[in-house]
């Protein structure tokens, strides 16, 4: 084997191993950065070359994302950008998506490459492409500075070899971006969800939406937005900012006409494009609709910086979001439906409930009386010795007092007169006299409540003396009804024995449903063996529902 053959083979073994070592940190997964480096250098080193480089084209500039030079003292040419154009070798090869070699500056033939190849000191240089999903992604380059040194023939072909490793690494590390985006993307959604199928406030959830949409996307800011039927405005439902703070909600937004906002709003997809607005000024926007049951509620806008774009199908993906504030909004509206039905059906008894003891006191029980008066005067008049008659009168008064008394405890049980015309502590007190038991009540009410709210305390306290009479075996009950701000408490505590459960029994359904209907709670507390605790929270700007305009949170509130 002469001298010749001897280089060749030692330049194929280096190859082979150069090939090697960059293949391997293909396949364990290296960074881009990592990678970039050390492909770059080991091109350098394999080609004999004084300088190389790895670039990422962008169509209007090339970026060094990749630098190594054989002379320390060189300048780092890592993140520096050109502008791309003329006949540089960078340009051949994107414009031939295949290996160019420069063997002097006289193969260049515009003035633009020569003053690029005379500022790099360059003197011959071999580049190949890195394709990328069928695509120019970058270039990468290896230089030689030194006169009448050009690369030996075939050099950029080999140096294809390593561009298409770095085409590899690349897609690898764009496939783990993806990944981990898309991995990113559903953690956000499932936290909404979370909140959305916990039945959390509308504020909360939409709150939500837009921070989560905003950190996923890399927005400035975020905005959920309804139309108002003005020509170019919309109004600011809920918002986020990370470098700008987002506008209040209610405020007016005008985005331009034929913007993605608008155009979300009108046709109902997804888009991205630029967009200016008196508020916001020019940005990249990306905006997706609100939609519940096929109507369009409203959208969800996301704000970047110009020059800064949102990747493409960012918008698509943003409709999730969407979807899951729009789930929040249904919600809502089910829950204000429900307490609303709640209140109509409460009312109407209460109502006929009232009706009914009006009927019965104003009715029977006054001729009841009136028999019963009648009864003794007919007892006066009876002459002596008419004492058959006399006892088979004052059998039947005896059974005519003893029907008004169970008529009146009746009325009293359908709806307490001294309820409307004294109030709870009133109603209250006449509740612990009846009671089989002792009762204490500590009554901090200084003013009458609202009418529906101080019925559902009355029949709070009424059904739990009713149990634990029946039940609790306790020798004191306690209640207690005090008022925080607009909303008030109750709490009915025995000393029985305890182990109720609150999910049997019509009665304290009926008193959930009571409650919930003025947006209120209750609860059932009952350790075996340490009594009973019987508690409902009343707030007051629920009680009388049916007035409600709705809540403020609504989305399409005003529309």
């Amino acid at each position: 084997m002469d001298l010749q053959d001897d280089g060749e083979l030692r330049r194929l073994v280096d190859e082979q191993t150069a090939l090697r070592r960059v293949a391997t940190l293909v396949a364990s997964g290296a960074g881009e950065t990592e990678l970039l480096t050390t492909v770059t250098s080991e091109i350098g080193r394999l080609f004999g070359a004084h300088a190389a480089n790895t670039m990422r084209w962008d169509g209007d500039s090339i970026r060094v994302l990749g630098a190594w030079s054989a002379d320390p003292t060189r300048r780092d040419q890592t993140g520096l950008v050109y502008e791309f154009g003329g006949d540089t070798i960078t340009a051949r090869v994107v414009r031939s998506e295949r290996p160019e070699r420069l063997d002097s500056a006289a193969d260049l033939t515009t003035e633009f490459a020569k003053e690029r190849w005379q500022e790099l000191g360059l003197e011959a240089s071999i580049a190949a492409p890195i394709v990328v999903e069928g695509r120019i992604w970058g270039v990468v380059t290896a230089s030689r500075t030194t006169e009448d040194d050009p690369f030996p023939p075939g050099a950029e072909v080999r140096l294809g070899d390593f561009a298409a490793l770095v085409a590899q690494a690349i897609a690898n590390a764009e496939a783990r971006r993806e990944v981990a985006a898309l991995a990113e993307e559903q953690a956000a959604l499932r936290r909404v969800a979370t909140l959305v199928a916990a039945g959390r406030a509308q504020a909360e959830v939409l709150d939500a939406v837009t921070s989560e949409a905003g950190v996923l996307y890399g927005a400035e800011c975020v905005h959920l937005v309804r139309w108002t039927g003005v020509h170019n405005e919309v109004v600011v439902v809920a918002g986020w900012g990370n470098s700008r703070a987002p506008l209040e909600p209610d405020a007016r937004l005008h985005p331009s006409a034929g913007g993605p906002t608008l155009t979300v709003l009108e046709t109902g997809f997804p888009t991205n494009a630029l967009e200016t607005s008196a508020e916001l000024g020019e940005r990249w926007v990306i905006a997706a609709p609100v939609i519940l049951n096929a109507q369009l509620l409203g959208a969800i806008t996301l704000q970047r910086q110009l020059g800064n774009p949102f990747p493409a199908g960012a918008e698509i993906r943003l409709r999730s979001f969407g979807d899951l504030a729009a789930q929040s909004i249904a919600n809502t509206r089910s829950q204000e439906e429900m307490r609303a039905s709640r209140a109509r059906i409460v009312r109407a008894g209460d109502e006929a409930r009232e009706q009914l003891e009006r009927n019965l006191h104003d009715g029977a029980q006054q001729r009841l009386v009136a028999v019963s008066i009648s009864l003794r005067l007919a007892l006066a008049r009876l002459p002596d010795g008419a004492d058959e008659a006399r006892q088979l009168l004052g059998a039947a008064a005896l059974d005519l007092t003893q029907a008004i008394e169970e008529l009146r405890e009746l009325a009293r049980g359908i709806h307490p007169a001294i309820l409307t015309e004294r109030g709870l502590g009133a109603a209250l007190e006449v509740l612990a006299s009846r009671a089989p038991l002792r009762v204490e009540i500590e009554n901090e009410l200084a003013e009458r409540l609202p009418p529906p709210v101080e019925a559902a305390a009355y029949y709070v306290v009424a059904e739990s003396l009713t149990n634990v009479a029946k039940y609790a075996e306790a020798s004191v009950v306690r209640v207690r009804v005090v008022r925080h701000g607009d909303c008030s408490r109750v709490e009915v505590v025995d000393d029985g024995v305890g182990g109720a459960d609150a999910s049997r029994g019509s009665g304290l359904r009926g008193l959930a449903d009571r409650v919930e209907a003025l947006d209120g709670r209750l609860g059932v507390e009952s350790p075996p063996g340490a009594g009973t605790r019987v508690w409902a929270e009343l707030p007051h700007d629920g009680a009388e529902p049916l007035d409600r305009s709705g809540s403020a949170e609504d989305l399409i509130r005003g529309s």
